[in-house]
C-alpha cells in the first residue's frame, strides 16, 4: 500500500511509546501522547524501544480492525443493523470504493478499516527495521532483539493482507497476486526467526515460527509448513493487546459485536452453545445476549471470548500450529500422515470434552475434519475462517454455490464480495 506515514505536527512529533500502553495505527508521528520530541530526533537510536514498540502497537490495532472486520464478513456473524456502511460489512457488499474499508482508522469513529492501518503496520514495519539495521550495537542495546520484534510484526501485516486480499501494491508499485504478500511474509518470518534465536527471544521464536507455518500453508507448502508447525509448543499463546483508555484500542468485537449490537452471531453457530446438541463444542464460547440487537427485532447472539473493551485477541498459538500440521499430514509427500492427523483433532476435542472424530483412512475426510476443527478452535479471531472460506471455496453467504442469498433477519441480499478489493481511493492515489 502506497501510504505516506511520517509527517510533522507543527514544530514538535508524539511518539508512541510501549509503556505507556497505546497503540498506534496512524502515522506514528500523530498519536497524542504526553511527552513529545522534537520530529528531527525520529532518527534518534536512544528511541529504538520506543520505535520498536510502536510497531507492535500499529499491528495490533490493524488486526484488531482485521480481526472483527474479517468475522462480520464471514459465515461467524449476520448483519444486524440498517446502518451504512455498517450493514454492508456482513452482508460481503463491501466495494472498492468504501472509504470506511479503505481508509478507516482504528478509532470507533470507523468500523473495520484495513488497508490504510494494514499499510501504515507494513510501512512502519520496514521504516524501523531499517532504522535498526543501521544503527550498531553500540547505539542500541539489545538491537538484535528489537529488530527481531519489528521483523515478527511487521511480517504479520504481509500475511494478513496475503491471505484474504484480491490483489496488494506497495510502494507505488504496479499491484500484484497475493501471493507476492506471503512471500514477503515468509522471508521476514524466517529472518525474525534467525534474529530472535540470536537474541534469544523465545516468545517471538515462537510468534514468527507460527507465522510461517501459516504462510506455507497458505503458499501450500505443506512439508515446510508441517516442519515449522511441529516446532511450536502446543501451550504457545501471543495476544494482540486492547484496552478501554482511548477508542483506538478498543476490543472491535466488544465495543461493535458485543455491547453494540451491530452483528449477531449466525443461526448455524448457534447450536454449540447447546450442551444437549450434536453441534455443540465450547471452543465458539458463544451466548444469548437475552435481548435485541441494534435492530431490536433481531435478537443478539455473541461470544463470550471478548468480554470487555480490554480483552486481548490472540495473534498466534500453539493449537494454531497443531491444526497447520494436522491439516498438512493430510496432503501427498513427505508429511502424509492421515493417522496423525486425526490424532492431533481427537487428543485436542478429548481435552475440551468432545467426542473423538470417527476414524477414517481418507485424506480428504479428515482434511474436512481439520477445516471443521480450524473453524471452532481459531473461531472469532485473526480472519482465520474468511482465510479457509476463501482457500477452499466453501459456500457462505450466496458465494461458491450457497443457497442462501440473503441476510434472514432483515431479507438484505447480499453483495459480491469474496477477497477484499484493492481500494479504488488507494489504486489512484487518493
Amino acid at each position: 500500500m502506497n501510504i505516506q506515514l511520517f509527517h510533522r505536527v507543527g514544530a514538535t512529533a508524539a511518539v508512541v511509546a510501549a509503556g505507556f500502553g497505546l497503540g498506534a495505527c496512524g502515522s506514528l508521528l500523530d498519536v497524542e501522547f504526553p511527552g513529545q520530541i522534537p520530529a528531527e530526533n525520529i532518527n534518534n537510536p536512544s528511541l529504538a524501544p520506543v520505535l520498536a514498540r510502536s510497531v507492535i502497537g500499529d499491528l495490533e490495532c490493524a488486526y484488531n480492525n482485521y480481526s472483527a472486520g474479517n468475522a462480520a464478513h464471514s459465515d461467524e456473524y449476520e448483519s444486524s443493523n440498517g446502518n451504512v456502511p455498517g450493514v454492508n460489512w456482513g452482508s460481503r457488499a463491501i466495494s472498492a470504493g468504501e472509504d470506511d474499508y479503505a481508509l478507516g482508522p482504528c478509532e470507533n469513529s470507523s468500523y473495520f478499516g484495513m488497508p490504510s492501518t494494514l499499510g501504515t503496520a507494513r510501512y512502519q514495519s520496514e521504516d524501523i527495521f531499517a532504522k535498526l539495521s543501521a544503527w550498531t550495537d553500540a547505539e542500541v542495546s539489545g538491537r538484535t532483539n528489537l529488530m527481531a520484534q519489528v521483523r515478527a510484526y511487521g511480517a504479520y501485516s504481509y500475511l494478513l493482507m496475503g491471505e484474504t486480499f484480491c490483489q496488494v501494491a506497495f510502494d507505488g508499485k504496479a499491484p500484484e497476486a497475493p501471493a507476492a504478500a506471503l512471500a514477503k511474509a515468509e522471508a521476514q518470518f524466517a529472518e525474525a526467526i534467525t534474529l530472535a534465536t540470536t537474541a534469544g527471544n523465545t516468545d517471538i521464536v515462537n510468534l514468527a515460527r507460527v507465522g510461517l507455518a501459516r504462510a506455507k500453508m497458505d503458499l501450500k507448502k505443506w512439508s515446510e509448513a508441517a516442519t515449522a508447525a511441529a516446532l511450536v509448543p502446543v501451550g504457545y499463546e501471543k495476544m494482540a493487546d486492547r484496552g478501554a483508555e482511548t477508542s483506538r484500542r478498543y476490543n472491535k468485537f466488544f465495543f461493535f459485536m458485543t455491547d453494540g449490537g451491530y452483528f449477531t452471531v449466525a443461526t448455524e453457530l448457534r447450536a454449540t452453545a447447546n450442551p444437549q446438541s450434536p453441534s455443540y463444542d465450547p471452543r465458539y464460547d458463544i451466548a444469548d445476549a437475552g435481548k435485541g440487537a441494534f435492530t431490536p427485532q433481531i435478537r443478539l447472539w455473541y461470544t463470550k471470548k471478548y468480554p470487555s473493551l480490554s480483552t486481548p485477541i490472540r495473534l498466534a498459538s500453539g493449537r494454531e500450529a497443531q491444526l497447520i500440521l494436522a491439516e498438512a499430514k493430510t496432503y501427498p509427500g513427505s508429511q502424509l500422515d492421515v493417522a496423525g492427523a486425526l490424532g492431533i483433532l481427537n487428543a485436542r476435542r478429548l481435552q475440551v470434552g468432545l467426542s473423538a472424530i470417527p476414524a477414517s483412512t481418507d485424506p480428504v475426510v479428515v482434511r474436512n475434519a481439520v477445516i471443521r476443527e480450524r473453524r471452532a478452535e481459531l473461531s472469532f479471531e485473526g480472519g482465520h475462517r474468511t482465510n479457509d472460506l476463501l482457500r477452499y471455496a466453501l459456500p457462505w453467504k450466496g458465494a461458491n454455490g450457497s443457497t442462501k442469498i440473503a441476510n434472514e433477519f432483515d431479507g438484505r441480499a447480499y453483495g459480491a464480495t469474496t477477497c477484499w478489493p484493492l481500494p479504488t481511493k488507494e489504486a489512484n492515489g487518493a
